[in-house]
């Protein structure tokens, strides 16, 4: 109260905003003559949700999280008085989702709508929930149903921060998602965390399932798949996921899929990682990259959170580099500069430059990125080299990313 008494003193004594003095007389007659204040006295048996619903019809449009939460909890019976049903609903169930997914509760709600393979768009997330939660006929159906919904959003909030999964093997495979971009199958993974908590499957199946997942994502990006298609497939997935081994039937499933719809085969992904420009997508060349040197698997691995891509023939050919080319440099610049076999992990990127190669080696001898202590045995750096290069990241990316 005292906060606002000085405010409005301050205003009073102030100018408008087009300069000029405030002149209280003026402002009370406003109050006066214009601002009106409704009060609505309330019932035992009034719902208070039901009536801002309505009232509200015209008014500031709700996000889809407002109305999904006044309608669930217009559910409950309202009490004037503290612990009743509706405030206990909302204090033990729907404000913890809001506690640990804040602004990401609304994409929350849309995934779990679409969790069984309903599409649910996002200015349908109301609807969708509200048809939801109109088959519950009792109280005690819809707080089960809230309490599903609850559980649901705890697991969400480790796919929005992987830092939260205690299982590093798991929270490793999320970070992939986040780092892909790869969230449009955020509703089967709901289906899959659910199958791994309730025991039908096991932590390394659940992984499995998850790199299964991973490889489809990774080959279509590489080999140019269209994504439009992917929301569709992953509602049909959900639909028909079974709860017997999810992981060898989505492995299966995926695997017969064609055209739009395909999962590249081991000579497709091979080809597209040895000719396609990996570079320009720089999100999955840079994960790719990351991954390949992960595989190596050191004891004492180097962090590469700060490693930058480097093109080991360079962007800018200089003369030494045109000379070690050859006269074809200008094809060969074109074809092989932006494929996985000419890109590497450093973090000596603006000391390299457009060195030549030879001086590059040296400036490399001490790193510690096996990518790039691979690029030492080479004694000179042209297609050739290139390509082999690709073709030995290649096999190891089969491995990586396979379709068993």
């Amino acid at each position: 109260m005292v906060q606002s008494y000085r405010y409005f003193r301050k205003k009073l004594t102030g100018t408008d905003d087009d300069g000029q003095p405030v002149v209280p007389g003026t402002t009370l007659q406003a109050i006066q003559q214009s601002l009106q204040v409704v009060m609505i006295n309330l019932g035992e048996s009034d719902d208070p949700y039901l009536i801002f619903e309505s009232l509200n019809h015209k008014g500031k449009p709700l996000n889809q999280a407002d109305l999904v939460r006044n309608y669930v909890l217009m559910r409950f019976q309202h009490s004037t008085t503290a612990g009743g049903e509706q405030e206990t609903a909302y204090e033990e169930l729907w404000r913890p989702m809001e506690a640990h997914l804040g602004s990401s509760m609304t994409e929350f709600l849309r995934h779990y709508g679409m969790r069984h393979g309903r599409n649910v768009r996002k200015g349908d997330i109301y609807t969708a929930a509200k048809a939801e939660f109109e088959k519950a006929k009792d109280v005690d159906s819809v707080r089960c149903l809230l309490r599903d919904m609850k559980q649901a959003a705890i697991w969400y909030e480790k796919f929005i921060d992987p830092d939260q999964e205690p299982d590093e093997k798991i929270a490793k495979r999320l970070r992939g998602i986040q780092e892909l971009d790869s969230t449009v199958f955020y509703p089967l993974l709901l289906r899959l965390y659910r199958g791994w908590k309730n025991d039908l499957m096991s932590g390394d199946e659940f992984v499995h399932a998850l790199d299964i997942l991973e490889s489809f994502y990774v080959r279509r990006l590489v080999c140019g798949v269209p994504t439009n298609a992917l929301n569709k497939m992953t509602l049909e997935l959900c639909l028909n996921l079974p709860d017997e081994a999810p992981q060898a039937w989505l492995r299966d499933r995926l695997a017969q899929g064609s055209g739009g719809r395909r999962w590249p085969t081991d000579e497709e992904f091979e080809e597209a990682l040895v000719m396609q420009y990996l570079y320009p997508r720089r999100r999955i060349a840079r994960y790719m990259l990351v991954a390949l040197e992960e595989a190596h698997e050191h004891k004492e691995p180097v962090d590469s959170s700060t490693a930058t891509m480097e093109h080991i023939m360079p962007q800018t050919l200089s003369e030494p580099w045109k000379v070690e080319l050859g006269p074809d440099y200008p094809a060969i610049h074109a074809k092989w500069l932006d494929t996985l076999g000419n890109l590497t992990l450093t973090g000596y990127n603006p000391e390299l430059g457009n060195l030549p190669f030879d001086e590059k080696k040296l400036k490399l001898q001490n790193t510690h990125f096996e990518l790039s202590r691979e690029v030492l045995r080479y004694p000179k750096w042209g297609a050739a080299e290139i390509e082999a290069r690709g073709k030995n990241l290649a096999a190891s990316a089969l491995t990586r990313w396979s379709r068993s």
